[in-house]
């Protein structure tokens, strides 16, 4: 029977018998929920694969059983191993993982999963800082589509370039004269700032980044749960 191979970033797993697990995948053709027949018990063919956020190479098959593939074998490319050490990282790749979920509706387009799979490694090797919780949460809100615009005001279309205001409701900048009572103020360094997390196409360049100021870090955060929705759990909150 043909196999279809990915790359995958593991994002959950949850049994769905005795010995089954569903496995949940990130791949650049979108998320993927595929079973691996016998996974809570084989020691030899799946041992510590799917641990979150772990990179794989999935080989999969159709089943007529099921309406999900079967993972006929699944090798290792990069195993996470910083969280098992350090709570507020393992803390935080929950929360990645989390976030990741949000990217697999359809095709991702060139690149995106190319950049999640450097961030892992990335910050599965450095350690936690603002910087990468913030690039993170920019990043995803930019690769789902959400990003706050920041070339105009939103709502007159006028650019601004010296005195910005900040509107998470309206969905990016508003200038001076577009201004209203819930918008927050937001100075050329920290606008600039912003565009560049945006603008970054490998995560390692983050560490060249200036710092984002706490006022731009409690935004950003506000915006990622205001457009998904996002219900954050109480471990994560203090990320």
């Amino acid at each position: 029977m043909k196999l279809k191979s990915y790359p995958a970033i593991v994002l959950s797993v949850e049994p769905v018998s005795e010995i089954d697990l569903k496995v949940d995948f990130l791949t650049p053709a979108g998320k993927v929920l595929a079973v691996a027949k016998g996974g809570r018990k084989s020691k030899r063919r799946f041992l510590n694969l799917f641990s979150e956020l772990n990179i794989l190479r999935v080989n999969l098959r159709k089943s007529s059983r099921t309406i999900f593939p079967i993972i006929d074998s699944a090798d290792l490319i990069y195993q996470v191993k910083s969280p098992w050490f350090e709570r507020q990282k393992f803390e935080f790749f929950s929360y990645l993982a989390e976030l990741l979920s949000y990217l697999g509706k359809g095709l991702l387009e060139e690149g995106i999963f190319s950049f999640w799979v450097s961030f892992i490694k990335m910050a599965d090797n450095n350690p936690l800082s603002e910087r990468l919780i913030f690039l993170l949460e920019a990043k995803v809100l930019k690769h789902l589509g959400y990003a706050p615009l920041m070339d105009e005001c939103v709502k007159c279309g006028n650019r601004p370039k010296r005195v910005f205001y900040f509107s998470v409701e309206r969905g990016g900048i508003l200038c001076l004269h577009c201004r209203d009572d819930r918008s927050i103020p937001l100075s050329l360094a920290e606008v600039e700032c912003l565009r560049n997390y945006h603008l970054l196409k490998d995560p390692k360049g983050v560490f060249g980044l200036p710092h984002p100021s706490s006022k731009l870090l409690r935004l950003v955060r506000q915006f990622l749960i205001y457009y998904l929705g996002l219900d954050l759990k109480p471990s994560c909150q203090g990320i």
